[in-house]
């Protein structure tokens, strides 16, 4: 049994690590899909704040003319006393009651608005705050990204150039050493066709002077012959 469990608890361990790998990958895009609900987060809090404001200037002008109405009842109740007139004038008192009851509740739900309104306020501008300081993180971490990036191309471009100039030096080594044999051939193919030349006008010397000593011999046997006879 506790073999089955500690297989369970590897099954588990996997799935989180799994988990944790997908999450490190797609860290950035995670990131930037939070920072985005949270703006639509702050969006649906303007509405509301936008909504509380509202509702309190419609109570500001209902307390407005619930103080109007209590002004003008007041004055008439005045009018009424002045003309001794005790019925209608407390007529008119009970309205102002009714009045002033529901301007104290008005007035009650106003305050609590404000205060409800302060609040969000204040909620929302901390919010907006921490959330410019996230969207400058991110801008901070897509650059350190595209830098790292960078880097690591970088870096696996100069070992591959480091074995491109092995293999460049490699073949221009090989252009030269061809193209030195090809010089020393050349040298001594004009060494030997020094040498060669200079044997040969040795060569045609000798025979030429063997030619005219040949023909010294016949000129001489020749006058030899004449002068015998």
């Amino acid at each position: 049994m506790r073999i089955i469990t500690k297989l369970f608890t590897a099954v588990r361990g996997g799935a989180r690590e799994s988990a944790e790998i997908v999450i490190d990958a797609n860290g950035l895009r995670i990131f930037a899909q939070e920072i985005h609900e949270c703006e639509n987060h702050i969006t649906q809090s303007k509405h509301q704040l936008a909504s509380i404001i509202a509702e309190k200037m419609r109570l500001k002008r209902e307390i407005e003319n619930l103080e109007k109405t209590i002004n003008q009842f007041e004055q008439r109740m005045a009018d009424h006393l002045g003309n001794e007139d005790e019925a209608s004038a407390l007529k008119l008192a009970q309205m102002v009651c009714d009045k002033e009851s529901l301007l104290k509740r008005q007035r009650q739900h106003c305050e609590k608005l404000t205060q409800h309104e302060d609040q969000l306020q204040q909620t929302l501008q901390k919010m907006i705050t921490q959330l410019d300081s996230y969207r400058a993180e991110l801008r901070m971490a897509k650059a350190t990204g595209k830098m790292q990036s960078a880097q690591s191309k970088l870096a696996n471009h100069n070992n591959g150039a480091v074995s491109r100039f092995g293999d460049m030096q490699d073949s221009l080594s090989r252009i030269q050493e061809r193209q030195q044999e090809f010089a020393d051939n050349m040298d001594a193919m004009e060494q030997l066709d020094s040498k060669l030349s200079g044997n040969l006008g040795g060569v045609i010397d000798d025979s030429v002077d063997a030619l005219k000593a040949s023909a010294q011999e016949i000129m001489d046997r020749v006058k030899m012959r004449t002068s015998t006879a």
